[in-house]
């Protein structure tokens, strides 16, 4: 836990929408350590329970925003939320930063965004905290399993596929999957995972074993885009008859866990937790 602020009121939250940033907020601030929010997104949970120290700013304002955490003597940060990223020549820095962010690119050979910005802060002496470590009790562990036995038969034969399954997230070619029993469907793109289990809504009536698998992209940092499933993705993969949904331990977020693992009972989708 190296990197979890130990002083009080010395962590800025740069949050973007989405209840995991609140759910952060509340944490952070909980443990008396939230000291600021810079907010890049709509996230009206935050605005209004944390607006006396909330700024907003526009992601494309990177040296204002440098400039704000500098002014109030931050040398910790968490980023968490939504935020859609512009391409790396909209965002407004000084020359001087230019050159090092074309350093970290070009003579690092770093082609993620998220890396490129972790090396960047870092050498503005801002240290960027761990979302899995800041939000732990978020994280699915093993207990968390919630087997339906009508389900066994799925199971039994998704579990023969594990070690594809595995390889296919180590290959860091994306954070979901959708199958159908042993059959491939989809991979989630750029735009997301309720995106993912929306463009096979015309489809979904030709599948009985549909299931749905999550995890963190090997080549992923823990800093930043850590991946989330959430309430609401739950509640579109009952709408579309999912039976089963896999998720792999210490590599997942759960926005309002309690809810989430209560939904799953109540509605008798299966979980398995690798």
């Amino acid at each position: 836990m190296k990197n979890l602020a130990t002083s009080k009121n010395d962590i800025c939250l740069i949050a973007g929408s989405g209840n995991i940033a609140f759910e952060a907020a509340i944490s952070i601030n909980d443990k008396k350590k939230l000291k600021k929010i810079i907010l890049l997104n709509t996230n009206t949970e935050i605005a209004m329970r944390f607006k006396s120290i909330t700024q907003k700013f526009d992601v494309r304002q990177l040296n204002k925003i440098i400039e704000f955490i500098k002014n109030n003597q931050i040398t910790k940060i968490l980023i968490i939320g939504y935020v859609s990223l512009p391409p790396l020549n909209e965002i407004k820095i000084t020359i001087q930063d230019k050159l090092i962010l074309s350093k970290y690119i070009f003579l690092n050979n770093i082609s993620d965004q998220s890396k490129i910005l972790k090396k960047f802060l870092k050498h503005k002496n801002i240290q960027l905290l761990s979302q899995k470590i800041i939000l732990k009790n978020n994280l699915l562990n093993l207990n968390d399993e919630s087997i339906n036995e009508n389900h066994s038969k799925l199971i039994k034969q998704f579990k023969n596929n594990k070690k594809f399954i595995n390889r296919f997230f180590n290959s860091s070619i994306a954070q979901s999957l959708i199958m159908n029993g042993s059959e491939i469907l989809a991979i989630e793109d750029i735009f997301g995972t309720d995106h993912l289990i929306n463009r096979l809504k015309n489809i979904y009536k030709n599948y009985d074993n549909l299931i749905f698998i999550k995890s963190k992209k090997r080549n992923q940092i823990d800093e930043i885009d850590f991946p989330v499933i959430g309430l609401n993705t739950l509640k579109l993969l009952k709408k579309y008859n999912y039976k089963v949904i896999c998720l792999y331990r210490n590599k997942i977020l759960i926005n309002n866990k309690i809810e989430f693992m209560q939904y799953l009972k109540n509605n008798s989708i299966s979980l398995i937790v690798l």
